[in-house]
This record gives C-alpha cells, structure tokens and sequence, in this order.
C-alpha cells in the first residue's frame, strides 16, 4: 500500500507543465492536465481504502476484547439476594355478644300540636302571650273586640223573655179553654186553635233561646285560650287586624313537645322478620325499645318505646308506618328533624375486626389473612352493622383466621409475608374480651 502511495506521488511530481505557445504544447498541457485529475482519483481511492481497512481492524480489535469480557463475566457466579417479605401486624377476630339491630330513617313529630284560629269575624283588641314561651291549658292568649256580640247577647236576652211572655200568655189561654170545654162552652175548634198557639210560642221560645246561646258562643269565642299545655309559637296576626273575615284566620300555633314522636316505615321483607321473633310480644302489646340518632349525633342516645303501629301495609310503597316516642327532657328533640331509628332484634355470638382491616373491591367487601405458609389471602366476607371501631362479620371467617390489621399496604394477595403478632388490642383491653380462637 505505502509503494502504490510512493509511486502515485512521484507520478504527480514529475508532471510539471511546460509554457509553449504552439499547437502541440497546448495538447500536451491538456495531456498533461487529464494526467493530473486521473492521479488525485487514484490517491483518494487509496485513502479511503487504507481507512476502511484500519477501521476493520479496530473492529475485530474491538469485537475481541467484548468477547473476552463476556466469557470472563459468565464463568463468575453472580450473587444477587432478594429483599425479605414485609412485615405486617396481624390479630385473630374478637369473638363476641352483640345484639342485632335494624335501622330505619324517619322524622320527629310533636306529641300534640294545635293550631289557633279565630272562630268569629271581629278586630283583634288584645294578645295576651309572649311569643316562644310555655303556656298552660286554659291561659288566655287572644282577645277579639266582644261589644258587637255582647250586643247581640242582650238582644237574644230581650227576645226570648217577650217569647217566655207570650209562651206564658198562650199556656193560660189554653188551660181556660180546657175548662170551658168541658161545660161545653167553646167548640172543640176553638179549643184545637188555642192548643196549637201554645205549641208556636213554646217553641218560639226554644228558638229564642237558641240564638241567645249561640250569641254567649260567639261571645265566648272573642276570648282565645290556648286548649293543650306546650310553647306557643308567634303571633302572626297583630292587633287591629281583622280576623275571621271569610275564613278562620290562624293566630299562633302551639306544640306540645315534652315527649316526642319518630315515624318510620319498615318494608314487607323485614315486618315478617319482626312479626316472626316478636310474635309474643306483639300479640300481648308488649312495647318494644327503640333508640334514635339525629343528623351530628355519633351513636343512638335518645331511649324511647314503639307505641303504634299501622294495621295495614301501605299498597303503593309496601311499607307499613310504625311510631315510636321518645322522652324530651332537654328540650334537643324539635317535630320536624330527620334521624334514624335503631330496633334491637335478637342476641348472638359474632366475629368482629377492625374497620379498617376492611377493603372494598368489584367483588364486594374483603379481608386479607395470613395462611400457615404466611402467604396472604384475599378473603370475600360478608358484613355487618358496625361496633364503634369494629366491624362485625357474618360470614367469610372462621375464628382461628390470622386477620391483617396493619401494614395492608404492604400485603399482597398470593405474596409471602412475616406475620408479627398484634401486642394489644385495644379493643379486647377496654372491654375485657378474648380474641376467638384463644
């Protein structure tokens, strides 16, 4: 290769041009010129084959040594150590008495409520109450202006004494005429005519004193007081208005809510339930409990006793209506509130976890647990109510099952794990309970 780059270049330097202004030197330079350009191809030809061909063996170099470390790589054993399975704490279900409950969601209402209306058409003179504030049975709250029917009161007074005196008249009359009768001296028409002016003024008499008892109702009625015992609500009429014109304008309203009502209703599927555990009870109208909650109450606090009941279902809802009542002492209890009632059904032993050893998934509610090769399960359960941080499980457990309470997020199911015994359980320290199983 270097005596073909020799030869090139000592080729190229002998060609060297000759100035000549004849014919024939003009085609010897274009000779000599053809020469020139044929020598530069050839020399860069060979430069680029004498680089390909270094550059093959820095490859093959290359190519080499990589073989090299790879052999060299696989005749070591690699050493690589896999991570321990996670911890996690797990505990066994708390086996327990809890009593079962059916909820309902319903609405208070007042034990009484009534509604004060004006009863006669009149202006409103007086009221006689402050608004928001416990009135009793018989206390006066309005007053109507009385002279126009304490005016017809006398009136209806005058009228029936002209009728008693003419009633009184006409008896006198008709006494004589027995008498005359009886000698014959008035015909026996004469006696029938004064019979039946006795009978006019008698009851001309009764009609008298008829209005004079409606006019002493009327005047009655001017003078509003309240018929129940409870706190009166505002006046919505002030005084001077006209009241009663057209229709019984209502006044106030007042509610007795010393005692409460809540209204629920229970379907068809779980009345039968009920009817079934408590035929006893309902058949000798023994009132069962009932607990109610309001909408920021945790828990049931309000004890109470179902009093009534419907005796049919309703046929568009398929529900029949129950009512229970509840003591109001606090004065919490307003008609109106909605709230959730809870019946108490029957005692029963039962598993129960921490709530928040529970995860939903498409397939419903599961638990994860432990097996005896400490590879975790997922476990579908079923559920129950709710024991203030612990979830009861009706079915899906057993009670030897190692349950995961903590470090589900580390748990998978079908990977292995190193199970580590809960230290306390705080609810089995509180309520003195075992867990099942032990």
């Amino acid at each position: 290769m270097k005596e073909k780059l020799t030869r090139a270049s000592s080729s190229r330097s002998i060609s060297i041009p000759i100035p000549d202004d004849t014919p024939s030197s003009v085609s010897q330079k274009r000779n000599a010129h053809s020469h020139d350009i044929s020598a530069n191809y050839g020399l860069r030809t060979q430069l680029i084959e004498l680089l390909r061909y270094e550059m093959n063996a820095f490859l093959r170099f290359l190519a080499a040594i990589c073989l090299v470390c790879f052999i060299l790589g696989c005749s070591e054993k690699s050493e690589i150590r896999s991570p321990p399975p996670p911890e996690v704490i797990i505990d066994r279900p708390l086996k327990k008495e809890i009593t079962q409950y059916m909820e309902f969601p319903g609405t208070t209402a007042a034990l009484e409520f009534v509604e004060i209306r004006a009863r006669v058409e009149g202006w409103l003179e007086r009221i006689d109450f402050e608004p928001g504030s416990k009135v009793k049975k018989g206390d006066l709250l309005f007053v109507i202006d009385p002279r126009p029917f304490q005016a017809r009161v006398d009136q209806c007074e005058a009228t029936m004494k002209a009728k008693e005196a003419d009633q009184h008249l006409k008896q006198v009359n008709l006494e004589r005429s027995r008498q005359l009768l009886s000698t014959a001296s008035v015909s026996q028409l004469q006696f029938d005519q004064q019979k039946a002016e006795e009978a006019v003024a008698s009851a001309q008499v009764a009609i008298a004193r008829a209005d004079l008892e409606k006019a002493n109702l009327d005047l009655a009625y001017t003078k509003l007081t309240a018929p129940i015992e409870g706190k009166v609500g505002r006046n919505y009429v002030d005084v001077g208005n006209l009241v009663g014109a057209g229709e019984k304008t209502l006044l106030t309203e007042i509610v007795d809510n010393d005692s409460i009502y809540a209204y629920f209703e229970v379907n068809e599927r779980d009345l039968l339930m009920i009817l079934r555990l408590f035929r006893e009870k309902v058949e000798e109208q023994t009132k069962l409990p009932a607990y109610l909650q309001l909408a920021d109450e945790t828990g049931y606090p309000h004890e109470g006793r179902i009093d009534f009941a419907e005796s049919r279902v309703d046929q568009s809802t398929g529900t029949l209506k129950i009512r229970a009542v509840f003591s109001n002492e606090q004065g919490l209890l307003l008609p109106g509130l909605f709230g959730r009632v809870r019946v108490p059904l029957l005692k029963k032993e039962a598993l129960l976890v921490p709530e928040l050893s529970v995860g939903i998934a498409q397939v419903g509610r599961y638990v994860l647990v432990v097996n005896k090769d400490n590879i975790v399960e997922q476990r579908i359960v079923k559920t129950g109510p709710l024991e203030e941080t612990l979830r009861v499980i009706e079915e899906g457990l057993t009670p030897g099952d190692r349950v995961v309470v903590n470090g589900i997020q580390r748990a998978r199911p079908g990977a292995k794990v190193t199970p580590r015994q809960s230290a306390v359980s705080a609810p089995q320290a509180e309520k003195g309970a075992s867990p099942a199983g032990k």
